[in-house]
């Protein structure tokens, strides 16, 4: 076979014409392949040229409308360099269309599938010849997104390994390379972006407006609820249930009720008009938020700084004046980790502290509610120290004798950081360290599991989820030894397995690896 990227005119032949197959062929057609579409249905097809010859005519490219067949019959598709499946995400319906395009396909031919979740390995078992499958797993849209996972099955030929790779890059994409495992790359790591907000949702941490606020003031583009209702509530559980059980019921895959009940309800996002956000007024737009303007109310006392490093600096350049005297503060922040013993530094800035002034302690892995044992106090209020700096939120979590007044003059030190205060309940970890701590577990297992090196981990999750960052350089930012902590805090208030630390994020932290 002629390589991809070097020849004039590769070719592909999509078997499945629905929303991913005819993205894949846009991006084809973008790209200068010949392209061969085939569907059962004449209706889908009429409209998956309707589609291609609108995006065509957008971008001037209406010329390439001639390198495109549409066909009801496998047989009467052309030669192609590769033949994808992109049918729905059923085993057996999967394996039968492998099964008859092996039939089809020339002997040097590509055979790839476009699972998200199903093991390509068990799906090139339908070929007689296993060795010419591989994964090519496109995001939605197609066109746009850049990422391609090609996913190695157990008995992939390199060869063919390679050749899906210049065929990706042909079009345009950039490929990563993943072993066969559940979920690969993207579909795997972002699990958690999901379910630990759901879980959120669940115990009443948070409603569903308030977990997007916190994810999206921290640079996700979409928050996990507004997110699940674009890509269908019902497509989202599906993958969770489909990573859970071919993981032999991990727990930390495990789908949460809340999903089974929307799906049972027909709830299933903006294509039903109604979801975790109600569509049914046409708006599928997020209201504007309105984020606060920073500005200094006083003085400000921090004891310790390894939970916050950029708490000081921020307090500077918003103009607060930072003080040693606690005796003069306007508040005081506390930001020991559970190990330091904070119960004791904050008994010591209670002394000190003028009487009516907050006194904020960071919570990310530590409870509240365990603090308080400890020490009684009117001006308790914990914060989400990892965070501070970074989001244009900031979650608080108010003690349980908190005054009125403190809690007014709390918001008001929030504000004047030029932050948007966001109140909880006693939760472990808050909201935004318990979803990006699991992300960066969840690498880290990955990475460990032997799946992709950290940095491939991290460029797709960039690329095929659009993370702000990805998680494990956000984890060493963060600091590993913190992510840790957060994460046996969790451990430890739930007792669950869902929350043990990967062994390679435990070793990274005692060793303060640095990640290449």
């Amino acid at each position: 076979m002629t390589d991809p990227a070097a020849s004039s005119s590769p070719s592909i032949n999509i078997v499945g014409a629905g929303t991913m197959g005819s993205g894949i062929a846009l991006a084809a057609l973008y790209a200068g392949f010949r392209v061969g579409l085939f569907d059962v249905s004449g209706q889908v097809l009429e409209q998956a040229e309707a589609y291609l010859t609108r995006h065509l005519e957008r971008k001037d490219q209406l010329h390439a409308r001639k390198q495109l067949s549409l066909s009801t019959s496998l047989k009467a598709l052309p030669p192609a360099d590769l033949w994808l499946e992109a049918v729905p995400e059923k085993l057996d319906l999967k394996l039968d269309v492998i099964a008859q395009v092996e039939n089809l396909a020339g002997d040097e031919a590509v055979i790839a599938t476009n699972t998200s979740t199903l093991s390509v390995t068990a799906l090139a078992a339908a070929a007689n010849r296993p060795g010419r499958v591989v994964g090519m797993h496109f995001f939605n849209p197609a066109a746009v997104l850049p990422l391609v996972e090609v996913v190695r099955g157990a008995a992939s030929d390199p060869s063919a390994v390679e050749r899906a790779l210049a065929i990706a890059r042909a079009l345009g994409k950039t490929p990563v390379e993943v072993a066969d495992s559940p979920g690969f790359i993207v579909n795997r790591v972002a699990r958690p972006f999901y379910g630990e907000a759901l879980r959120l949702l669940g115990e009443g941490a948070a409603d569903v407006a308030t977990i997007d606020l916190a994810v999206e003031s921290v640079g996700f583009k979409m928050g996990p609820f507004r997110l699940m209702d674009l890509i269908g509530i019902d497509i989202n559980f599906a993958a969770a249930s489909s990573v859970f059980e071919q993981t032999f019921y991990e727990p930390r895959f495990r789908p949460h009720p809340i999903q089974r009940q929307m799906v049972a309800q027909g709830k299933l996002g903006r294509k039903t008009g109604s979801g975790f956000y109600d569509y049914d007024d046409g708006s599928t737009e997020a209201e504007p938020v309105v984020w606060p303007r920073a500005g200094g109310l006083g003085p400000v006392a921090v004891e310790g700084r390894v939970w916050a490093d950029g708490l000081r600096a921020r307090l500077a350049e918003v103009g607060f004046e930072l003080t040693d005297d606690w005796s003069q503060a306007a508040a005081g922040f506390v930001v020991a980790g559970s190990e330091q013993d904070p119960a004791g530094l904050l008994a010591q800035a209670e002394r000190r502290l003028p009487a009516g002034l907050p006194l904020f302690v960071q919570a990310n892995d530590v409870a509240l509610s365990q603090v308080e044992l400890e020490l009684e106090s009117d001006r308790l209020v914990a914060f989400d120290a990892w965070f501070v700096n970074e989001a244009r939120s900031l979650s608080l979590i108010a003690g349980q004798a908190l005054d009125g007044q403190v809690r007014q003059r709390a918001e008001a030190v929030v504000t004047a950081l030029g932050r948007r205060p966001l109140w909880l309940p006693d939760s472990p970890a808050l909201i935004l360290p318990r979803i990006v701590g699991m992300l960066v577990n969840e690498a880290a297992f990955t990475v460990g599991d032997g799946v992709a090196e950290a940095a491939t981990v991290d460029r797709a999750m960039q690329l095929g989820a659009n993370y702000p960052h990805g998680p494990l350089a956000w984890g060493q930012r963060l600091g590993w030894d913190k992510v840790v902590r957060s994460l046996d805090h969790l451990r430890a208030e739930y007792g669950e397995e869902r929350y043990r630390v990967a062994p390679l994020l435990r070793r990274w932290a005692r060793r303060k690896q640095q990640l290449a």
